[in-house]
């Protein structure tokens, strides 16, 4: 079963920093669970929330700051809010990345998916990343933009019929479901379908046993130390 840090190692380090990034790899972790959104001048930065309050010391709406004035904010021990590509850059050899496209606003999903697939052109990575969203329109839209890029579709309390008929429709190479949802027969109907299933956000040892007895295929955890 593979294991993905959420956010980097967030639950000792603060989330999406290149510290978290780098304390999980240094567990050994198989990937990296991240953001992205665009930033006012359309850099993309890895971060999740709409605001900056939460885990920096700024205020307001991220997508109002230019990559120059979100550089400015403290994201935690002196971390900055971190670009893609200084990711990319860094783990380029892995380990492999699954980046969650984050829209705070439905409709605005086009830019940010034409400079993602613009920029992993630039990057010649040894892992394939996997692209994931709830925005399932995103994720048919990317999927208009590159045929061979791995998609995995997020959900949770959708009818699985309905989750397995977008994953058809863009042929996805995964579904990814919260661990108060998955169940044997998701885990089964999602095999049968050709697709690996993650599982989001799994914390415990209890909850990691449980998926692997269920046979998921990958587990996203804020403390991969503790489920190893």
């Amino acid at each position: 079963m593979k294991i993905f840090a959420h956010r980097g190692f967030s639950g000792q380090y603060p989330e999406n920093t290149i510290l978290a990034f780098d304390k999980a790899h240094e567990l050994g972790v198989d990937g990296f669970e991240l953001d992205i959104q665009l930033s006012k001048d359309n850099k993309i930065v890895v971060f999740h929330d709409r605001r900056l309050e939460r885990t920096t010391d700024g205020q307001g709406r991220l997508a109002r700051y230019t990559l120059q004035e979100l550089k400015q904010y403290d994201a935690g021990q002196g971390e900055r809010i971190p670009t893609l590509a200084e990711l990319l850059k860094a783990y380029y050899l892995g380990p492999q990345l699954m980046i969650e496209l984050k829209y705070h606003t439905a409709w605005n999903y086009q830019p940010l998916v034409d400079a993602l697939v613009k920029l992993l052109k630039r990057f010649k990575l040894k892992y394939p990343p996997i692209i994931c969203s709830f925005n399932w329109p995103a994720l048919v839209y990317l999927r208009s933009k590159s045929r061979s890029i791995n998609i995995a579709v997020l959900h949770t309390r959708k009818p699985f019929p309905r989750v397995l008929k977008i994953a058809d429709l863009i042929k996805a190479c995964a579904i990814s479901t919260p661990i108060n949802e998955v169940s044997s027969k998701k885990v089964a109907l999602a095999k049968a379908a050709g697709l690996n299933i993650y599982v989001w956000t799994v914390n415990s040892k209890k909850q990691a046993a449980l998926c692997r007895q269920l046979g998921v295929f990958g587990v996203i955890s804020n403390f991969p130390d503790k489920i190893k």
